[in-house]
């Protein structure tokens, strides 16, 4: 039957050709359609490397000297930096919070970064340092955002069992250690400071948002008070950030009546907590452009998806019909109903498969070029499976349907009234 089909399809070439160039256009956008939406939602599913459920935002203010209560400076007996640390202490001492921890330009879903240089220490000092992003964070940091290394145990543990200020991700070590271990490795800042820092521990790999990957970046952990009170100094204790966990089972609408509870330790000084904010609201409000965006690709996709859906299935069911003659004539011959319809689908579904050598050298071309999104997601063997097949499987679907509904409505008449057509 095969060889059979060809030979017509051969015959009928003038009027198979324009159903091929549309096949063979129709393939290529739908590849790239899929490709996009492929990145897009298997970035979006990957593991983030932290979690935001039950965290708060908590923001800081201080008073001016207009402000009633405010101390003066004479009668202060502590530091803007150990204010904060005993503020958030009383915040941590609540029942209802289960962590609290005070860290600079280490926000999730926050515009606030910090970048700095980092060179592995047994580096020659002519050697550049690389650039990575880098935060500032209490061993606390990683039981509110549940942190976990490579293997997926808590982080918190494994940092304060070892020594050392610097955190690195999987990213990093892969990178700049060349895929070899880097707990224990010894750093520096650049290639002409003299003291070294120590690798404490190895986390899993994070990323910035659902729609970034994974990149290199590092964390100058706090060890000691000191450290806290050393950068309040020069960054303000009111612009260091703090985020608190709360138990589960606290919901968001608790909050405002906890604050109230709390209203008197909720100031040390002249420093006090403005306000507190749940990180999801955050997360919405940091994602709405790309989301926005994503929405109307998956809008335009759909769009497309319903044009080309009417396109092909017109074109083979205006197809099958015109052909009713010859269809009533391989009935009279002796052809069944399923033969027909077979007959037909086989003949739609040849033509669909003789544009994959020309797609796939319009495909090799693209990916010569690097036009598709290979920064967030590698090419592999699956994306072009998953892909590529998903646009087949599509446009066999749509051709089965343009041909079914004509070729079973044909397959009943009667072979005498088919052949009239004849």
């Amino acid at each position: 039957m095969i060889k059979h089909i060809l030979k017509i399809i051969w015959n009928q070439r003038r009027s198979n050709v324009w159903i091929f160039m549309e096949l063979l256009l129709v393939v290529a956008i739908l590849w790239v359609m899929m490709d996009s939406l492929y990145v897009d939602i298997r970035t979006y599913r990957t593991p983030l490397g932290f979690d935001i459920t039950n965290v708060y935002k908590v923001n800081f203010g201080k008073m001016s000297p207009d402000i009633p209560g405010y101390v003066p400076d004479e009668l202060h007996q502590s530091s803007d930096g150990e204010d904060l640390i005993r503020l958030v202490d009383n915040l941590r001492q609540n029942p209802q919070v289960e962590e609290a921890s005070l860290f600079y330009a280490a926000c999730p879903y926050s515009w606030n970064t910090s970048w700095n240089s980092l060179i592995q220490a047994e580096a020659d000092t002519a050697q550049k340092a690389n650039v990575f992003q880098y935060f500032r964070v209490q061993p606390a940091y990683y039981d509110v955002f549940r942190f976990t290394d490579q293997e997926g145990h808590p982080l918190r543990p494994i940092v304060e069992q070892h020594t050392g200020e610097i955190v690195v991700t999987a990213d990093m070590e892969r990178d700049f250690w060349n895929g070899q271990p880097g707990l224990g490795r010894q750093v520096r800042w650049s290639g002409t400071s003299t003291g070294s820092m120590t690798v404490a521990a190895v986390s899993a790999s994070i990323r910035r948002t659902e729609y970034d990957k994974s990149v290199p970046c590092f964390y100058n952990v706090w060890r000691s008070d000191k450290d806290v009170i050393d950068v309040a100094g020069w960054a303000q204790a009111q612009n260091i950030e703090c985020c608190i966990r709360m138990k589960d089972g606290f919901r968001a609408e608790e909050m405002e009546t906890l604050l109230q509870q709390m209203s008197d330790r909720l100031t040390v000084n002249n420093l006090y907590v403005s306000s507190v904010k749940p990180l999801q609201e955050m997360r919405a409000s940091f994602l709405k452009p790309r989301t926005d965006n994503l929405t109307k690709k998956c809008f335009l996709v759909g769009f497309m998806l319903v044009n080309v859906f009417f396109g092909i299935v017109g074109t083979f069911w205006l197809r099958t019909q015109y052909r009713r003659g010859e269809l009533g004539l391989r009935a009279a011959l002796g052809a069944s109903r399923s033969k027909l319809k077979q007959f037909m689908n086989v003949e739609g579904l040849s033509l669909l498969f003789f544009t994959v050598p020309l797609v796939l050298i319009f495909i090799a071309n693209v990916l010569y070029f690097d036009l598709p999104d290979t920064y967030r997601q590698p090419y592999t063997w699956w994306r072009f499976l998953a892909t590529f097949g998903s646009a087949l499987l599509l446009l066999a679907g749509m051709i089965w349907v343009g041909i079914w509904f004509p070729a079973r409505r044909i397959a009943k008449m009667d072979p005498a009234e088919s052949l009239h057509y004849e």
